[in-house]
């Protein structure tokens, strides 16, 4: 999206604002940009971010090489942590920069902390777009948008509200603005019909929202507005009022009108919010909540209760990294039976989360929590690594099964993690099945069907998971390779009082193993379910018939 208003920037001040950005996305302590000529070994900082202090630059590239905990990512993104300190540096991520002329030239990110950066933030420079000139190849030079409109709404807000002089007396409101149906708009009509669509969307608010209102574009259809209040917290309801009102003049007449839903969510520094990172909160908070409701008004003050709930989820995000960096998550084992014998044939790991000064939460809330802030890669390799360790030791070989998101499916990590559990921990690989739940995505049909066949390929079987919960339940037994369907135990607890659930279990058994997979029902409560389900070829079954989840380790050889 071009704008008239931006001036064309150098390639050392692209640079350097490139590692800025770089530096608050992962987050991390320094970036550097480093180029490194075919013919001359000696590597050359073009721009950094974070401590100025001095560096060997080549000693930190030396160090790469000899790493330990290295892991890596998409788009060449590789990460460790230096065998011996280095410049005062522990760990570090690195990344090739596209660029034009003969050498290398890629991001060095670095932390003083000894623990490895977090899978999410090499996620997201994976997925990072950047080179390191900003001018095209068709010879002028553009004027180019800051990197990210996020950083440049906080660095303002961070302005107005810590600056000298300005005190509540001086209050300010916080519009957060999401153009639904930008969705439906790209596959009907096409990317460069939505983005003109967003671009005129941009020209409207800042003729709406005219100086001295800040107004930021996010990125897609979304957008930040903040409004100066004066004392007048209304003035920001008003204003919302007139955006709605004018995006929606001409709704029906798509060349002069904007075929979007907007949605606004908004929060007031000092009455909603003490500072700036709150007060984005509570804005995005009270926008999802709107964009929820799918019905009604589309704006939104946060409230109470929002404000409630966000602060918690942010509470818990912190206290989720804490427990990942120390490993303070505990597992309980929950027996599987094998309906033919009535012999236990496997434990399920579960993880469990005793939250300081909380209490035990449920698994539920913290790995939503976790999906949602991009931990859960993190949770699943420690629960891989921790179980696959545990079960290796067991006195009678039993299977293991482990749940995995399939979020992180389409960052192709999950096969080289379950590797690396099995080689750690000498567990043979049939022993292991790993789950994945039918409720979450499974990202990218591509990218998922290779990864699983590379799980697959390890001689580790397949399991889906609550299956009948979902969506696509049925396209992805036919896509993906699995080999076993678990039963979501809401069919199971109603057998014996709904005739047709237990038609649909019939005909669910047969297709299951006319696809030559072996079924597990979840929730098996009574000898009647039981009974059942043995009687129509269920392999497998869980539940408190059998056991419930205990932290007591099943019978293992002693050391």
């Amino acid at each position: 999206m071009h704008d008239p208003n931006l001036s064309p920037i150098s390639r050392d001040a692209y640079l350097g604002s490139l590692a800025r950005v770089i530096m608050q996305l992962l987050p991390c302590d320094n970036v550097f940009i480093v180029g490194q000529a075919d013919d001359d070994p000696q590597p050359e900082i073009l721009a950094r971010a974070g401590d100025p202090a001095e560096v060997d630059i080549g000693a930190l590239i030396r160090g790469l090489e000899g790493s330990t905990s290295q892991l890596a990512a998409e788009n060449g993104v590789r990460a460790g942590i230096f065998a011996h300190e280095i410049s005062g540096f522990h760990a570090w991520v690195t990344r090739p920069l596209e660029h034009d002329g003969g050498g290398a030239v890629f991001f060095l990110c670095l932390n003083h902390a000894k623990q490895s950066f977090e899978s999410s933030s090499l996620t997201r420079l994976a997925t990072l777009t950047a080179s390191t000139d900003p001018t095209p190849k068709g010879g002028h030079r553009p004027h180019v948008r800051p990197p990210s409109g996020s950083t440049a709404l906080t660095r303002y807000l961070d302005t107005r509200i810590t600056a000298m002089g300005i005190s509540s007396a001086s209050p300010l409101a916080l519009l957060r603005l999401d153009l639904g149906r930008i969705g439906p708009i790209n596959d009907s009509d096409g990317w460069p019909v939505s983005d003109g669509l967003i671009e005129n969307a941009y020209v409207l608010l800042r003729e709406i929202a005219p100086a001295p209102c800040f107004t930021v574009h996010l990125g897609g259809g979304s957008f930040a507005i903040v409004v100066p209040l004066e004392r007048d917290v209304e003035k920001a309801e008003r204003l919302a009022d007139d955006i709605i009102a004018r995006m929606n003049e001409g709704k029906d007449r798509p060349d002069s009108g904007f075929p979007f839903e907007p949605y606004i969510g908004w929060a007031a520094w000092p009455f909603d919010a003490p500072d700036t990172d709150t007060l984005i909160g509570f804005a995005n908070a009270a926008l999802a909540r709107i964009r929820g409701l799918r019905a009604g008004p589309h704006i939104n003050r946060v409230a109470p209760e929002i404000a409630h709930a966000h602060s918690d989820q942010i509470g818990m995000e912190a206290d989720l990294r804490k427990a990942i960096s120390e490993g303070s998550f505990t597992l309980n084992w929950l027996p599987v039976l094998e309906t033919s014998t009535e012999q236990v044939i496997a434990f399920e790991a579960l993880v469990r989360w005793d939250r300081p000064g909380h209490g035990p939460v449920d698994p539920s809330v913290f790995l939503g929590c976790a999906e949602n802030a991009g931990l859960i890669e993190d949770i699943d390799r420690w629960v891989l690594q921790t179980s696959c360790r545990q079960a290796s030791v067991w006195k009678t070989p039993l299977g293991l099964s482990v749940n995995v998101s399939p979020s992180w499916l389409e960052t192709e990590r999950v096969a080289s993690t379950i590797a690396h559990a099995l080689k750690t921990s000498g567990l043979e690989p049939a022993r292991l099945q790993i789950e994945l739940s039918e409720r979450r995505s499974f990202g990218p049909a591509d990218s998922a069907r290779k990864e699983l066949a590379r799980i697959r390929g390890l001689g580790v079987r397949l399991v889906l998971d609550d299956f009948g919960t979902g969506f696509g339940a049925l396209e992805r037994l036919t896509n993906y390779p699995f080999d076993q369907v678990k039963l979501d135990r809401m069919f199971v607890r109603r057998l014996g009082e709904d005739s047709r659930v237990e038609t649909v279990l019939r005909s669910t058994l047969y297709m299951i193993h006319s696809l030559n997979m072996t079924c597990c029902a979840e929730g098996v409560e009574t000898e009647e379910q039981l009974g059942f389900l043995d009687a129509h070829g269920c392999e497998e079954i869980q539940g408190f018939l059998i056991g419930r989840p205990t932290i007591q380790l099943p019978e293992y050889r002693g050391s």
